[in-house]
């Protein structure tokens, strides 16, 4: 078998024209950098009952989104979270909140908060406080 400068030029070109499509098609995605605890107060901030979910698996990988639903009759959350970005020294997250959502009157609110590694309020009234926060050590 005989290799010309021409063929090869070709063989090298096709490949990396391959490698250069799939990694387009496999852009790097971010994942959180932080652990976190959703919480749902009912009542006030730190006071009552409440509903909390972890954003981490035992052996420490960091979940990218999660739910949760909590309250009481008539006054029940459904909250839904996912990690968007990293922005600066900080993580992103989208939250959204229908409440109450055990009812026909059920609104939908969402909102964006950084989080990096102290307690956000995400959600607050005179029903519940939804916040992101470090896990309880």
């Amino acid at each position: 078998m005989r290799i010309t400068l021409p063929s090869l030029v070709t063989v090298v070109t096709v490949l990396l024209t391959c490698f250069h499509l799939v990694a387009a098609d496999a852009p790097a995605k971010e994942s959180p950098r932080f652990k976190a605890r959703v919480a749902c107060f009912n009542g006030q901030l730190d006071f009552g009952s409440s509903c909390a979910s972890t954003c981490f698996q035992p052996d420490g990988t960091l979940q990218a989104k999660g739910n949760m639903t909590c309250g009481f009759p008539g006054q029940v959350s459904e909250v839904d979270w996912s990690f968007v970005e990293r922005r600066n020294d900080k993580d992103v997250y989208r939250f959204t909140r229908r409440f109450p959502a055990d009812t026909g009157a059920t609104t939908t609110t969402s909102k964006s908060v950084e989080f990096s590694d102290s307690r956000v309020v995400v959600f607050e009234d005179k029903f519940q406080a939804v916040v992101i926060e470090p896990p309880k050590k």
